[in-house]
């Protein structure tokens, strides 16, 4: 059965870190074991010179750049006893998946499980609200968490959390009341440079909608992000698409949706998938044809499976091989976030209740 497991930690990043390992340990294994483009693809690269070499400067760049969080990754690693090695690797999935050479990739099932997510954004006088599908491999399934953490001297964040990565990838809020969820995207070519997980697990501990922003706009990235940011002291929501050297802020005035592609970056070289055109396309149907102020609208845009082959609401049915694992809708003005483990129109109660 798909649920979502809550916990609370504190402590030191290594502590927090270590926390989580031991608590989700079997979660651990359960995805790592499972994750195709981990077991087929990536780890078979690093055993290659330039799988090596590419680790190691990685390595090396967010020891310098991010020490705490590379402390968190250390301590999952000790609690969960899974190798460091493996749990960094998987928190550069995305820089790795534009790095290895196309004649190494292999065309399994699930890709390189890195190609999911859909966003609606309301900001109107009536409505703030944010809704987000998180999508990846059917490998997540009953393995995602909320966390809680106090981390020593830094903001107490609550985010949904894949074992293994570090909190911030997939959404989250914290006490300043700066939320976000995060949508994939493939710029190319991929660099070496400070990684997409890291950047966003830095977000959690943004004071403000600018220090947000300064954060995921930070110099020096490797890959990209589309990162929706809402602030609920200032009732404004921002979409900020990020690319290894360039970066657009758009500020959300009435509706607005995001997939797996730049929409306003758009000369930027990227892979884009048949999946994102088709639900982008969907949702900006929707969003003119019936789209209102109520939240009620979000969760049934979220939960749309008109288009057979590349619906919004994902089940790993081919042609579309990803699988929604969660559906999220953070209502700003109720200061409520609700966390759907199942369909959310099928199974509203089906859910978890956060105060933002």
């Amino acid at each position: 059965m798909n649920t979502i497991e809550q916990l609370e930690v504190s402590g030191s990043h290594r502590e927090v870190g270590r926390n989580i390992g031991v608590h989700l340990a079997g979660a651990f294994h359960r995805l790592f074991d499972n994750y195709d483009f981990l077991q087929e693809q990536l780890l078979p690269f690093l055993k290659s010179s330039t799988g090596q070499c590419l680790f190691q400067s990685y390595l090396e760049l967010h020891r310098k750049q991010f020490p705490q969080y590379i402390e968190e990754l250390e301590g999952m690693a000790d609690g969960s006893g899974r190798l460091f090695e493996e749990i960094f690797a998987v928190n550069l999935r995305g820089e790795f998946a534009g790095l290895i050479a196309p004649d190494q990739q292999i065309d399994t099932k699930t890709g390189d499980d890195t190609q999911g997510c859909t966003d609606c954004l309301v900001l109107t006088p009536d409505a703030a609200l944010i809704g987000h599908n998180e999508d990846g491999s059917p490998a997540g399934f009953g393995n995602m968490f909320v966390v809680r953490a106090a981390v020593e001297n830094c903001p107490t964040f609550t985010a949904l959390c894949y074992p293994g990565f570090l909190p911030g990838n997939a959404s989250g809020f914290n006490e300043f009341g700066i939320l976000h969820s995060i949508n994939h995207v493939a710029p190319r070519p991929v660099k070496v440079g400070l990684a997409r997980h890291f950047i966003a697990r830095s977000l959690l501990e943004a004071r403000s909608l600018e220090d947000a922003v300064r954060r995921v706009t930070i110099s020096g990235r490797a890959a990209g992000f589309n990162y929706n940011i809402g602030s609920l002291s200032e009732r404004r929501i921002v979409s900020v698409e990020v690319s290894p050297e360039r970066h657009h802020v758009h500020e959300v005035q009435g509706s607005y949706s995001h997939t797996n592609h730049y929409l306003q970056l758009n000369d930027q070289k990227q892979e884009i998938t048949q999946s994102s055109r088709k639900r982008l396309e969907r949702c900006q149907t929707l969003c003119r044809a019936i789209f209102s102020t109520h939240s009620g609208d979000v969760l049934a845009l979220l939960s749309d499976q008109t288009d057979r082959d590349y619906p919004i609401y994902r089940d790993a049915t081919l042609p579309d091989e990803d699988a929604t694992l969660s559906s999220a809708l953070y209502d700003m003005d109720r200061r409520e976030l609700r966390i759907y483990w199942d369909h959310p129109a099928k199974d509203p109660d089906k859910c978890i209740s956060l105060a933002l």
